[in-house]
């Protein structure tokens, strides 16, 4: 397991954010998630990026290609475990 890895997981996860709506002028600032959320974010990054490299091993191919693949695998998880908290909490899921 790599560090850097983990890093990019863990920033991956956390960047799952609600997107703002842009057709309204100026936006509202959406509400600050508690900061517990967020760390629940970074660990769902974690958990999705290790799940991914789990599923898909690295081949012989480059490793930048395979840390961006990861990647998305992280983001997935982040915003995955935010909506399962968010709706055990009684919020509504992300879209």
């Amino acid at each position: 397991m790599n560090v850097s890895l983990l890093v990019l997981w863990a920033l991956a996860g956390w960047c799952g954010n609600e997107p703002r709506r842009w057709w309204k002028w100026p936006p509202p600032p959406p509400p600050p998630d508690p900061w517990w959320l967020i760390v629940v974010d970074i660990v769902g990054g974690i958990i999705g990026g290790w799940v991914y490299s789990t599923v898909w091993p690295e081949g012989a191919g480059d490793m930048a290609i395979y840390a961006a693949a990861t990647s998305l695998g992280a983001l997935i998880g982040g915003v995955l475990l935010h909506s399962v908290v968010n709706l055990a909490r009684g919020g509504a899921a992300r879209g």
